[in-house]
């Protein structure tokens, strides 16, 4: 790698664009090669970084939401489902209700894919840029309880009061306490 190369791999670090450094000379090889324009040269080096950023940010946006499991929605297995059908999972799958600030309330037995289909659902919202927070409802009342104590509890109660979509699990799975569920529905 010649001088020329770091001098401007430096200068794409200082100005943060540091994915682009790392594979500028791999680019300017490739441009090289296929006789690229400046137009080329630009495009491919400002789409390399946003794709990178955009990256980064939707694996922030997992890790902060919390999945259990990574469940998407191609192996939910919908033919085994009698609550929901093909119709009605293509609209949820357009999240405009997201977007419109519905709450959407899934009831059943349990085993019968409503964790899977929420967190199939949170997942596809992440990829699409929103930010989402998955969490089971005895954590959420242990973070309501303790968010002005604990710094975790107060980070995550942030990170879900800022969020897109809150997929709260279990609900009706646990006995709470009535200042419990005071706190929920305040």
């Amino acid at each position: 790698m010649t001088n020329t190369y770091h001098d401007l791999q430096q200068k794409f670090r200082s100005l943060r664009l540091a994915e682009t450094a790392k594979e500028l000379p791999n680019m300017l090889r490739k441009a090289e090669s296929q006789n690229w324009t400046y137009y080329e040269l630009m495009d491919q080096i400002l789409g390399h970084e946003l794709g990178c950023r955009e990256e980064k940010n939707r694996a922030k946006l997992m890790k902060w939401a919390e999945f259990p499991q990574y469940l998407t929605l191609d192996k939910f297995r919908l033919a085994e489902q009698s609550a929901i059908g093909e119709k009605q999972l293509n609209v949820l799958k357009e999240l405009s209700w997201v977007e419109e600030h519905f709450a959407l309330i899934m009831m059943g037995p349990s085993g019968v894919g409503k964790t899977h289909l929420s967190t199939g659902l949170g997942i596809l919202a992440v990829n699409q840029g929103y930010q989402v927070s998955f969490v089971p409802m005895d954590h959420l009342v242990y973070i309501l309880k303790t968010r002005e104590y604990i710094s975790k509890s107060r980070t995550r109660y942030k990170r879900m009061a800022a969020s897109d979509l809150i997929i709260i699990d279990d609900i009706m799975y646990m006995a709470y306490e009535p200042q419990d569920a005071q706190l929920f529905f305040q």
